[in-house]
This record gives structure tokens, C-alpha cells and sequence, in this order.
């Protein structure tokens, strides 16, 4: 993109909002500093206060708008996610691999009819101790999907994903330590360290029981993350879903069109699933 064209997203941003970007950006030499890194890149992005590209205003704002436009605020919370990142070597994970189990567990699928890519978590049926009980390593997968769905976006024209959580099949009991303990986790490291990512999250085929997982899941989000929240009973999946996704790009087992490499092997088993 050139200087003289500006970006969509850019191209929203308030007289107020480009000031607070700008003090932000200011700031990065002191958190650079603070953190011990001469440089760092974040999401293919360089942390430069004299940069002039504008997905860096973009990454910037995210944070900005997460703890309601206090720059120094702002400043403390990137501060922590890129001590964060570091610690926790989130910038590696796109390389690393994980066990085939996970691949039918979360995946990213097509994008919505605004173009913004779309992570499907399936919860029913799974093995809550070979899914969970390493708790490490299902953190690292997790946020390497994150990772990637990122890499879907251009923070030119899009910055923002779609998520739908599926409950088929998923009983009160299956809920359990194992599961509360990651979900908790997840829960906070993307509150923590990606913010504003988040336009719509779906939750789907959710069972009767859903009402608690909700209260306990909610305990660990702000109001604004909640309020992006979208939840279907199990025979509102289709039409919840096509609200945002062409039928084009929904998932066979939602009756859509779309056919998941992931579910391939067991798509016979999975065809009653938005039943």
C-alpha cells in the first residue's frame, strides 16, 4: 500500500483514536526496553514508533480499545504479552507439530461473508485426558491455532476472526477438572494477549446444561468479550451460522456446502451433527 492510500480499517479511526495511536506508538521504544529486546516483531509487524505502516496502527488500537483508550495502560498490557510471548516462545509455534488427535479438535475453515477467517472447536466426543491432561501441550496447540488463524488476516482490510464452539454431543459430565482448568487457561491467555481479534464467537449445539458452562466460562472474560457472544441450541446451528457464513463456506456438518479436510476420515458418523 502506498503513503498516499490509507486502509480500510485505518480509515475509521477517529481524530481522538489517531492521537492515542500516535502517544501509543511513542511508547515503544520504552517497552522494547522493558521487555530486554532491541526490536520485535509482532504478527509480521515491526514494533517501530517511527514506522509508517499502518497495520502497526492497526495492532496498536487492538490493544488501545482493550483497556478503553489509557495509553499507559495500554503500554503495561503489550508490555506483558510480549514478556509473554517470549516465555512462553509463542512466535515458534507456527512450526512446531502436535499430536493428529488435535486436527479434529479446532481447525480453520473458510471465511465469513466479511472475510474474516473462521476456527471451528469441536468438544463432543473427545478424550478429556489425551486432549487436556497435558495441559502444556494443549496450550501450545491451541495458541498455535491462534497463530495461524492471525496469519489469515491482512490488518489491512480484515483484523478480526470468526469462532464457533461446538457442544454436540457433549454431556454434564464431561465437563470436567480437566476441562474447567483449560478452558480457564485459554480463556486467559487470549483475553491477556490478543485483543479485539475477536468479532463473533458462535457457540453452538449447546446442551441444556449450557446455561452453567456459561456463567463459569464467563467469570473469566470482560463485558465487551462477552457481548460478541452468539449461542444456539442444537437445532439452531444452520441458521445461527448462515447469519455470517455463505453456505458456500459452511461446513457439511451444518448442512452447509463445504466439505472439512479435517473430518473427512469421519464424516459419515459426524452427518447428523446439526441435527
Amino acid at each position: 500500500m502506498s503513503e498516499t492510500q490509507t486502509s480500510p480499517i485505518v480509515a475509521k479511526f477517529t481524530d481522538d483514536e489517531k492521537n492515542k495511536v500516535k502517544e501509543f506508538k511513542n511508547l515503544l521504544p520504552d517497552i522494547l526496553n522493558d521487555v530486554n529486546v532491541p526490536k520485535y516483531t509482532l504478527w509480521g509487524v515491526e514494533l517501530n514508533k517511527d514506522s509508517q505502516d499502518e497495520k502497526l496502527d492497526v495492532i496498536l488500537i487492538k490493544f488501545l480499545k482493550a483497556r478503553n483508550f489509557d495509553v499507559n495502560q495500554s503500554k503495561e498490557m503489550l508490555t506483558k504479552s510480549i514478556k509473554w510471548r517470549i516465555e512462553f516462545k509463542a512466535d515458534d509455534l507456527l512450526s512446531e507439530t502436535f499430536p493428529d488427535l488435535y486436527r479434529k479438535v479446532g481447525f480453520i475453515h473458510k471465511r465469513d461473508k466479511e472475510n474474516r477467517p473462521i476456527t471451528y472447536n469441536l468438544y463432543g466426543g473427545l478424550n478429556n485426558k489425551e486432549v487436556f491432561g497435558n495441559l502444556d501441550q494443549f496450550l501450545k496447540w491451541r495458541v498455535q491455532l491462534m497463530e495461524k488463524g492471525i496469519q489469515e488476516i491482512d490488518f489491512v482490510n480484515v483484523d478480526q476472526c470468526i469462532q464457533v464452539h461446538d457442544y454436540n454431543s457433549v454431556a454434564y459430565s464431561n465437563y470436567d477438572n480437566t476441562v474447567k482448568t483449560a478452558s480457564k487457561a485459554v480463556s486467559t491467555i487470549f483475553q491477556d494477549n490478543y485483543p479485539e481479534f475477536l468479532a463473533v464467537k458462535f457457540f453452538v449445539n449447546v446442551p441444556r446444561w449450557g446455561d452453567w458452562l456459561f456463567k463459569f466460562i464467563s467469570m473469566f472474560l470482560s463485558e465487551q468479550t462477552k457481548k460478541k457472544f452468539f449461542v444456539a441450541s442444537s437445532g439452531g446451528a444452520k441458521d445461527a451460522l448462515l447469519t455470517l457464513i455463505s453456505e458456500e463456506n459452511l461446513p457439511t456438518i451444518y448442512d452447509g456446502k463445504s466439505v472439512v479436510p479435517e473430518l473427512e476420515e469421519n464424516s459419515t458418523s459426524n452427518d447428523d451433527t446439526a441435527e
